[in-house]
């Protein structure tokens, strides 16, 4: 090919559109979920969770992308070796750096390396959401040890991707001073310039519309068997009857309490003693009480696997009866006003349901979180 005198005043579309909205999109979701994770409150919850499924479709359309995309897209275009990155480093530091078409050597390590980042978040949050909460496609899968485990990875990936956004625009400031090109700008409209070694963009002949297909396809097929794991049991829950003995002689005095609150010995240690109830008397029929006895102790906090159960066993030694005095309990309502459990409609600490909307079944899930407003 002819290069033309005047090709380095020649602005030539490198950046596809779809590319272009896959960057700047991309941006926005990511921008959400780490706001959302770090400075939403628990009930929001869903929203983080709908960015983190959207941000998943926007990976699995660029892996696809990077295959079937144009030319300056696609992978093969922007995979280099260890010594032209090095190479490209030297160049930048001496004030001489070359200029590249499409993701320049150290561009093209930070698009693979938000791209395993952002996948290794979306598997760790899935694995949170499931093991943690008992919700989402690996709920049927994930145990509260491995949730556990998985929300510490999702925290330091999560620091990791500030810390690599930050690096990312501050390279593509200097890149963009260095070259005297505009990388941002050149992501708006696609333009880049051509200089007189290179040849024009040619984004040679390539089947958009195959690769929107099977991209869309794949998103669809991966949703919809994330959608059918999500309606299994969760691992965590156990299908629990209803005692009638239970709910009506509890509910009596007070609210009643899901065996999951509370470990064996303590259901078993408070039914034994119930002559002295919090300083009443709640004695029943010995029949009545080996029967709630009995059921308490098969559906205490052992018999479950949610976040309530696994921390709220661990009681406080002086009052093991008291779910309202165990260290988990008291750390996660550490920052409520405590006018609130003085006034109306929660009225006391114990009081579970006025702010948990699903108490009554043990699930305790974030999104159903609602604190109340006290009034006098």
């Amino acid at each position: 090919m002819a290069v033309p005198k005047n090709i380095a005043k020649l602005q030539v579309r490198v950046w596809d559109l779809p590319t272009r909205i896959y960057h700047w999109g991309q941006l926005i979701l990511v921008a959400a979920a780490l706001l959302l994770g770090f400075f939403g409150p628990e009930w929001w919850l869903d929203a983080h969770v709908y960015v983190g499924y959207a941000i998943i479709a926007f990976i699995v359309f660029r892996l696809i992308w990077g295959v079937w995309g144009p030319e300056y897209s696609r992978f093969s275009n922007f995979l280099f070796s260890p010594k032209a990155v090095i190479a490209h480093i030297k160049k930048l530091v001496s004030g001489r750096p070359s200029h590249f078409l499409g993701h320049n050597p150290l561009g093209s390590l930070m698009v693979f390396a938000l791209i395993l980042i952002l996948a290794l978040l979306s598997i760790s949050g899935l694995t949170v959401l499931g093991g943690v909460e008992n919700q989402g496609p690996l709920a049927g899968f994930a145990s509260f040890s491995l949730g556990t485990l998985a929300r510490i990875g999702h925290e330091f990936l999560a620091y990791l991707l500030v810390g690599m956004i930050v690096a990312h625009i501050f390279g593509v400031l200097f890149e963009s001073y260095m070259s005297k090109t505009s990388l941002t700008r050149a992501m708006v409209d696609g333009r880049k310039p051509v200089t007189e070694d290179q040849r024009p963009a040619t984004l040679y002949p390539v089947r958009k519309e195959g690769g929107m297909i099977i991209a869309f396809g794949v998103i669809c097929v991966i949703g919809a068997v994330g959608a059918l794991a999500s309606t299994m049991p969760a691992s965590g829950l156990i299908a629990m009857p209803v005692n009638e003995s239970f709910q009506s002689e509890c509910a009596d005095c007070h609210q009643v309490y899901h065996p999951s609150l509370l470990p064996r010995e303590s259901w078993v240690s408070l039914m034994g003693n119930l002559s002295d109830h919090f300083g009443e008397d709640a004695s029943l029929g010995a029949d009545t009480t080996n029967e709630i006895m009995s059921y308490l102790s098969r559906y205490a906090a052992q018999a479950w696997d949610t976040e309530a159960a696994n921390f709220l066993s661990l009681v406080d030694e002086k009052h093991p009866f008291q779910i309202t005095a165990t260290p988990f309990w008291i750390s996660r309502h550490a920052n409520i006003p405590q006018e609130i459990f003085r006034t109306k409609p929660v009225n006391s600490k114990a009081n579970c349901s006025a702010c948990h909307k699903d108490a009554a079944g043990g699930m305790f899930a974030d999104q159903n979180i609602q604190i109340a407003h006290g009034q006098n």
